[in-house]
C-alpha cells in the first residue's frame, strides 16, 4: 500500500501527533508499506489525522480514493470557550462528508467525537489504541545514575508537551499536601518544554526544592529516566489516549492519575496504578481534583512499587505494543 498521510509537524518527542505519525510511518514502512507526508499522486489511501487540506479530499473523493479519518480528542468549553464550535467545524466537515472510515484512539475518543461532532449514520470504524515501542520502552536497560540523595528517596516522574495548567499544577499542589503528611525525601523530575500560557511555570516553582524541570529530552532518554524512578504521575484532563502513560506502563512504573479520559481504559485500577475519581465531564467546568486523595495514593505506589510495576509492563507488552498498533491498521487499511 502507498499512503499519504498530509503531515509536516516538526518538533519534540513530546508532540503527540509527531510521535505517532513517526512510529506510524516506521511500522508499516517495517511491513513493506510505504508512508509519505508530502503529496504524491500515485497514493491508495488518504489517511488523515483529524483533518487535511480540502484539495487533497476532493482529489480522494474525485478519485474514489479511500479516505480514513484518525479521531483522537475534540475542543470543548473549558478548553477554548465559545469557540469550540469553529475549531471542531473542519473535522465535522470531514466526517459526515468525507470520510469512509473512522479510527479512533479509545473509547473515550469515541464518546467525545460523537457528543460534539454527532454521530454518522452508517459509521465503519474501529478503536486503535496508540502503541509504543516495548523494546525501547522496557523495565531493562541503561538508567540515569545519582538522581536519589539517598537510598531511601522516592523519584517521581512526568514527561509531556505541557501547555495547559492542568498537566503540572495539580501535580505540583498534590506534592505539597505529599510533603506536608509524608515528608519531603522525594524528587519530582519533569521532562518535557512549556508552552504557552504556562511557559513560565518552571520559573515560578524554581524554589520547590524538590522538583526537577529537565526541559526537552531525547526520545531514548525517556525511559531511562521511568527505570529509574518509582511513580509516574499524570493529571490531564480529559486524555484521548496518552503515549506517556503507555510508555511508562511499559518501563513498568506505576502510574498515579485521574479517572479521567481514556485513563480507565489504559490503567488498571489497583494493578497497574491507582486513580482517583472524578465527577462530571469537565467539558463545560473545569473541575477541582481531590489533590490529598491524590498523594496518599503516591505514598502506596512509592511503598508497593514492585508488583505494580510487574502488571504495568504485563498489561503493556500484551495489549499496547507498536506492533499490535501497526497490525491492526493493517487490517484496517487493507
Amino acid at each position: 500500500m502507498k499512503i499519504f498521510l498530509p503531515f509536516h509537524g516538526k518538533g519534540s518527542a513530546f508532540m503527540g501527533v509527531g510521535t505517532f505519525a513517526r512510529k506510524f510511518k516506521s511500522g508499516m514502512e517495517a511491513r513493506g508499506h510505504e508512508v509519505f507526508f508530502e503529496y504524491r499522486k500515485d497514493y491508495d489511501i488518504l489517511f488523515l489525522i483529524v483533518q487535511a487540506p480540502f484539495k487533497y479530499l476532493w482529489e480522494a473523493k474525485y478519485k474514489k480514493k479511500p479516505i480514513i479519518q484518525r479521531l483522537d480528542g475534540v475542543w470543548y468549553w473549558s478548553v477554548v470557550g465559545w469557540k469550540y464550535p469553529i475549531f471542531n467545524l473542519k473535522a465535522h466537515i470531514i466526517r459526515h462528508f468525507f470520510a469512509d472510515f473512522t479510527i479512533y484512539q479509545s473509547q473515550f475518543s469515541k464518546y467525545c467525537v460523537e457528543k460534539f461532532l454527532g454521530k454518522k449514520q452508517d459509521e465503519r470504524s474501529a478503536i486503535i489504541y496508540n502503541g509504543v515501542d516495548t523494546n525501547l520502552f522496557s523495565p531493562n536497560g541503561e538508567r540515569i545514575e545519582g538522581l536519589r540523595d539517598n537510598p531511601n528517596q522516592h523519584i517521581f516522574f512526568t514527561a509531556s508537551s505541557f501547555r495547559r495548567q492542568d498537566q503540572i499544577v495539580p501535580i505540583i499542589e498534590a506534592l505539597k499536601r505529599y510533603r506536608e503528611k509524608y515528608g519531603d525525601n522525594f524528587k519530582l523530575f519533569v521532562a518535557g518544554p512549556f508552552r504557552g500560557k504556562i511557559e513560565n511555570v518552571p520559573a515560578k516553582y524554581a524554589d520547590f526544592k524538590n522538583i526537577r524541570f529537565l526541559g526537552t529530552i531525547k526520545n531514548e532518554d525517556l525511559p531511562k529516566y521511568e527505570r529509574s524512578a518509582d511513580v509516574f504521575l499524570f493529571t490531564h484532563f480529559n486524555p484521548p489516549c496518552p503515549n506517556n502513560v503507555i510508555e511508562a506502563l511499559a518501563c513498568g512504573l506505576p502510574i498515579c492519575g485521574i479517572a479521567d479520559g481514556a485513563m480507565p481504559e489504559l490503567v488498571k485500577h489497583k494493578q497497574t496504578g491507582l486513580l482517583i475519581e472524578t465527577k462530571g465531564d469537565a467539558f463545560w467546568k473545569k473541575r477541582s481534583l481531590n489533590l490529598a486523595g491524590f498523594a496518599d495514593n503516591l505514598h502506596v505506589l512509592a511503598a508497593n512499587k514492585r508488583s505494580y510495576s510487574l502488571n504495568g509492563r504485563s498489561v503493556a507488552k500484551n495489549q499496547f505494543t507498536l506492533s499490535q498498533m501497526i497490525d491492526k491498521y493493517i487490517a484496517v487499511l487493507s
